[in-house]
């Protein structure tokens, strides 16, 4: 049975272009920001991947690497992909926001998983009853097809899925069968099961944007 996929694709190897690009220089982080005219700490966070260059900065970067800006940004043959916004916080183990009613600004857009389509949902994990196969701020990517339609147990049992508690919250767990018609138990990697839990909706991590 297929698993969710971790996110390699070249749109999200910007920091990986940015360290090769200093490198190929044969600069520090600290002098590559002071040619940038940023900080070190920033150069770093830019590589690891957690936030990007401003646009300026993007543009500056590409003419160094001799490649357009599309190309720095997305890689050999990138163009723009589709965002989603990311619908909310899902729970790991942690109170959350439900999802779909997010705290006004802060929840952002990501880029769109290859081969994804309108129905895709983005969500950011919160909790780490999940860890290390999931951690904090991980954006997890489902489908909203199964969630309107319920669960599919083809697609669900003995996978890790986004879940709707009956009348509580919204959670990643690995779903198996419960004790009863209709119940089901939600596994963890480092906490307690949910035992004979009830659910409206289910539907399986497609793809893991890690944080």
């Amino acid at each position: 049975m297929a698993e969710a996929q971790i996110m390699r694709e070249p749109f999200w190897d910007l920091g990986q272009r940015i360290k090769t690009l200093r490198k190929q220089q044969d600069l520090t982080q600290q002098e590559f920001a002071a040619k940038l005219a940023v900080t070190q700490p920033t150069v770093h966070r830019w590589e690891k991947g957690a936030f990007e260059p401003d646009p300026q900065t993007l543009k500056v970067l590409a003419e160094m690497a001799g490649v357009s800006v599309s190309e720095f940004r997305y890689g050999p043959g990138g163009g723009v992909r589709r965002l989603i916004t990311v619908a909310g916080y899902v729970g790991a183990g942690a109170e959350v926001f439900p999802v779909d009613a997010p705290a006004s600004g802060e929840i952002d857009e990501v880029e769109a998983p290859p081969g994804d389509s309108l129905n895709t949902v983005a969500v950011r994990v919160r909790g780490d009853s999940m860890y290390p196969v999931y951690g904090e701020d991980d954006i997890l990517f489902y489908s909203r097809d199964l969630q309107v339609h319920g669960i599919d147990m083809a697609s669900c049992l003995g996978r890790d899925c986004i879940v709707k508690v009956m009348n509580g919250p919204t959670l990643v767990k690995r779903v198996e069968l419960g004790g009863g018609r209709g119940q089901f138990t939600l596994m963890s990697y480092n906490a307690a099961p949910v035992i004979n839990a009830r659910l409206e909706w289910a539907s399986p991590v497609r793809w893991i944007k890690r944080r």
